[in-house]
């Protein structure tokens, strides 16, 4: 027998992947659908590219999304993301800089 807390918990991670997945589900590359299905590429009669899902009908639950602006998206994203690493990585080495500037200090005053 499962325990029950473990069971709740389970089944509220569940829901908010659904939640997360229909919040999100026309942004960036999708992985999956809102109904749980799988996200195949699909080119229409004017050769352009498209996120499908697999069992695609036009009653908006179910993601159809664009290539190009999904990964325009995504590149803006990961954009966004470097920024910040290269922002946190300047301040690490600035702190670092002066860590090593007090430790030097501190060298000279025990050699005293």
């Amino acid at each position: 027998m499962t325990d029950p807390y473990y069971k709740e918990m389970k089944h509220q991670k569940k829901e908010y992947d659904w939640v997360s997945n229909c919040v999100y589900a026309n942004y960036k590359i999708p992985t999956k659908c809102i109904c749980g299905g799988a996200i195949t590429v699909e080119t229409d009669e004017r050769g352009r590219n498209y996120y499908v899902c697999k069992d695609f009908k036009n009653d908006g639950l179910h993601i159809r999304h664009d290539c190009l602006a999904a990964l325009e998206e995504e590149l803006d994203c990961l954009r966004s993301q470097y920024a910040e690493e290269v922002s946190l990585r300047r301040e690490l080495q600035l702190e670092l800089a002066q860590m090593r500037k007090e430790i030097k200090e501190l060298k000279q005053l025990i050699m005293l």
